[in-house]
């Protein structure tokens, strides 16, 4: 068997195949036996029709079932013996496939790129330190007690930051829109949820009041062949009511889960959950930024069954209810994107892969252990989270997250940290 291998690119390979007369005719004979046992021939008993007979009634299908099983049998051995490693199922493309002839096709199929060495020297990295104050937390606070807000029905015209529920359609170049009214929609008047000039224009109403609003839908507005255009509104008020917000007393205290009552001691579980969240955050940007400088300074190619792959798992994770594509349509900026993100991770995956190899990285015991310990606290019943994460379905999980902590560490070896002081409310706004 003769077997050409050719590098098309740094993730595509293509085989051309060529096997000797002599295996293809073993096969061959090894099908028309097959054949010739089943076989339920006119004037024969089973499997005792004369092999001349066989071949002419079946020598076409025989033929078909040998190549099949060739090609199978011999592409095995051309991979193994050349010690490649498809990660997609190889296309196959006949050249010479006749009947008592050599046969020839050629196998093309993606492999993983190859690596020498990862570069991973950076000057320096910016390390962000944010320290939580108190308008932080009292404005996470101020959250709370509007979470927990009761709505009071009033018989009065409506304020701001009053809510009203509503029917409501919209009338569009000349066209009523009843038969897609919206009914009961509770709007908060002063939240921005709708579009500019709408809850304005329900201040003062009463229930039983219709108003007609006459506005105009922003230039950014999503459905493009609005943008820009006048719209009517036909609205009818149905109830009033008036927050009745909780004070900060101890009884709402308590309910928050602080047993005490404390206000102080409220104010300290915030800081703290804030801070958490805070150090966080500040590590997954020094991550980024960290593993944004290594794809910079490792470009590679990346096989484009990795990244369709991938690129199908960011859209189910952003669309959850559409796993059969063909019934979601996207833009083509969306898919773009998508596989942009896709492209990226998929590079950032092979690299750190490779690095990990490289820096002989092995995920830390403790470390893994403490990764599922904080992240069991948070449940009311730890232990079984503890006994799930540490199962052999989760755990896999668990230790790539230490691995990639760890590869932080290494990459942040002799490297200079710059720090920059931020706001809690800077950094969640970047």
């Amino acid at each position: 068997m003769q077997v050409s291998v050719e590098k098309v690119s740094s993730v595509e390979c293509r085989l051309t195949v060529t096997v000797p007369i002599n295996r293809v005719e073993e096969a061959y004979n090894q099908q028309i036996a097959q054949y010739a046992k089943k076989a339920n021939i006119k004037g024969f008993r089973p499997g005792k029709a004369p092999i001349e007979y066989i071949k002419q009634r079946f020598s076409q299908d025989a033929w078909q079932d040998a190549w099949g099983e060739v090609i199978k049998t011999s592409l095995y051995e051309a991979i193994a013996n050349n010690q490649l490693h498809p990660i997609n199922t190889p296309q196959i493309e006949p050249k010479t496939m006749l009947p008592n002839q050599p046969l020839e096709y050629i196998a093309s199929f993606e492999v993983l790129p190859e690596f020498t060495h990862i570069k991973a020297t950076f000057e320096q990295v910016e390390k962000l330190i944010v320290a939580v104050k108190a308008e932080d937390i009292d404005q996470v606070i101020q959250k709370l007690r509007k979470q927990h807000t009761q709505w009071q029905v009033v018989d009065r015209p409506a304020h701001m930051t009053d809510r009203v529920v509503i029917d409501y359609y919209a009338i569009f170049e000349g066209k009523a829109d009843e038969a897609n009214t919206i009914k009961d929609f509770p709007l908060e008047l002063g939240g921005q949820t709708m579009i500019p000039g709408f809850e304005d224009g329900l201040l003062e109403v009463k229930a039983g009041d219709e108003r007609t609003l006459h506005l105009q839908f922003p230039e950014n507005f999503t459905m493009s062949e609005r943008a820009g255009k006048p719209v009517d509104f036909r609205v009818k008020i149905k109830n009033v009511y008036q927050a009745d917000t909780p004070a900060l007393d101890e009884q709402f205290i308590q309910k928050l889960g602080i047993s005490s009552g404390n206000e102080s001691d409220l104010k300290e579980q915030v800081r703290q959950t804030l801070q958490q969240e805070a150090d966080r955050l500040v590590q997954e940007k020094l991550k980024d930024q960290l593993f944004r400088y290594l794809l910079e300074q490792n470009p590679i190619e990346v096989p484009n069954t990795l990244v369709e792959r991938e690129a199908s798992r960011i859209h189910d994770e952003m669309y959850p209810k559409h796993h059969d594509h063909a019934h979601h349509q996207h833009s083509d900026s969306e898919m773009a994107s998508f596989k942009e993100i896709a492209t990226k991770r998929v590079a950032l995956g092979l690299l750190i892969g490779e690095f990990v190899k490289q820096e002989k990285i092995i995920a830390d015991k403790d470390r893994v252990q403490k990764r599922i310990i904080d992240l069991s606290s948070v449940y009311e019943r730890p232990q079984e989270v503890v006994a799930w994460l540490s199962s052999k379905e989760q755990i896999g999980n668990i230790e790539a997250q230490v691995l990639e902590d760890q590869v932080m560490d290494k990459l942040l070896e002799g490297v200079k940290v710059v720090e920059k002081n931020m706001s809690y409310a800077e950094l969640k706004g970047i």
